[in-house]
């Protein structure tokens, strides 16, 4: 068994332990391979708040280090779970490791992690859902669903919010982190829904060009062009950036026009803050998309509820096809190499990065 590790209070520094031991499985048990994850900037804003949300609490680590989860796939090796067995697929939240050991209580759709650490976590990171056979989850579709399924599912249902909330009466929303994939999902689902305001993306000058070329936003916005966003019918901000220099820019530039502010990444990780002391106009809401999940599945069921992002996802993924390149790498120093390039910035948003830990593509 492997581990990559990252120091919790500087993300760059990080190790590959090659030497953790897997021991004996306990009755309820099961032991997963992890046959492959996404890598995205999500994976830094899983670490950058891993302390003020808890995701450093879903896989242990030795002291002052951590297991930055990430959405991929895993099949089972060992079981002590009659319902579960060996060569059984699951899509779910995993550590970047070799393999891991879950304790799992089996139901109709898979399973949910039962270990008491995970108890008081969002159930919606406990779900495993069964990969074999399904036809959600396609073996040719397993590297883009593992790199994008989570973070247009955040999308939707941010865009899901905003409808619900009559768009705050705003003629514009706008997105940081432009380039960001969670932030061009959003965009695609805003895109499609009827009487929506202007799309408006912000992104790096190097970026720019590219967040032109997706055809998700209705205009792009180098950062340092914040003076040119439209106030005369109010703007909604949607900051997946999570830096209070720009998101203030922002607010003071949108001054009484600003309708809303909603707080959802950390893709600029050194700068990232999600307090909101001393903001001008409305405070950004922390947008936790497990929060806003359970809400709707308890307003429209369960089987309603993935019927309707389940036709969204299938219209994004027919748009991504010719703008998106998946990226599959083997080993842990792959997964190392890419986690640096999207902490340093340099990663190509035009690639989705997959890492098959096992080392076999």
């Amino acid at each position: 068994m492997a581990d990559l590790l990252v120091r919790r209070d500087d993300l760059r520094e990080m190790r590959i332990d090659a030497d953790a031991m897997s021991g004996p499985l306990d009755p309820g048990e099961i032991r997963l391979t992890v046959e492959r994850f996404g890598l995205t900037s999500n994976n830094v804003t899983y670490g950058a708040l891993g302390d003020e949300l808890g995701y450093w609490t879903f896989f242990g680590a030795p002291e002052g280090w951590g297991r930055i989860p990430v959405w991929g796939f895993g099949s089972v090796s060992a079981s002590e779970v009659a319902e579960i067995a060996v060569d059984d697929r699951f899509y779910g939240y995993f550590p970047m490791s070799s393999e891991v050991t879950m304790r799992a209580r089996a139901g109709a759709a898979g399973f949910a992690e039962a270990s008491e650490h995970r108890a008081a976590l969002p159930a919606f990171y406990n779900v495993y859902l069964r990969a074999s056979d399904n036809l959600a989850f396609p073996p040719a579709h397993d590297s883009t669903n593992a790199v994008f399924r989570p973070l247009f599912m955040t999308g939707w249902l941010i865009a899901d919010l905003l409808e619900a909330e009559g768009w705050h009466a705003a003629g514009a929303v706008v997105l940081t982190s432009a380039s960001s994939k969670t932030s061009y999902a959003t965009a695609c689902e805003l895109s499609r829904r009827p009487d929506r305001p202007a799309v408006i993306g912000l992104t790096s000058a190097a970026n720019r060009s590219f967040v032109e070329g997706l055809g998700f936003y209705d205009r792009v916005l180098a950062y340092d062009e914040i003076a040119e966003l439209p106030t005369d019918e109010g703007l909604v901000l949607v900051d997946m950036a999570g830096d209070p220099v720009l998101r203030t820019a922002v607010h003071a530039h949108a001054g009484e026009a600003m309708r809303a502010s909603h707080l959802v990444g950390a893709t600029h990780w050194e700068a990232a803050d999600i307090s909101s002391k001393g903001m001008p106009g409305p405070a950004p809401r922390f947008f936790f998309a497990p929060a806003r999940v359970e809400q709707r599945v308890a307003e429209l069921g369960p089987e309603a509820l993935q019927e309707k992002v389940g036709a969204a996802w299938s219209d994004f993924v027919e748009r991504l096809g010719s703008i998106i390149e998946i990226e599959e790498g083997a080993g842990l120093d792959h997964a190392e190499q890419v986690l640096g390039s999207l902490l340093d910035g340099s990663a190509d948003p035009r690639k989705g990065y997959v890492v098959l830990p096992d080392g076999s593509t």
